[in-house]
């Protein structure tokens, strides 16, 4: 026995011989497009009921903010 490999039969080899085949990956990893194309879920509805004291408080923050 010897420490190298036989490797006659691969010098030998014609990959001529060899069928032509299409690769078709089964899961494809998902693209940078794909990702940003793909929506959001919908927020749940809004199950608190609206405050009286809101329209006071929109108009109180907005006088702050164009102060």
């Amino acid at each position: 026995m010897s420490d190298k490999p036989d490797i006659s039969e691969v010098k030998e080899f014609d990959k001529n011989k060899l069928k032509k085949t299409e690769t078709q990956e089964k899961n494809p990893l998902p693209t940078k497009e794909s990702e940003l194309r793909r929506e959001a879920p919908p927020l749940p509805p809004c199950t608190v009921p609206p405050s009286p004291a809101l329209p006071c408080l929109q108009s109180l923050l907005f006088s702050r903010i164009t102060q």
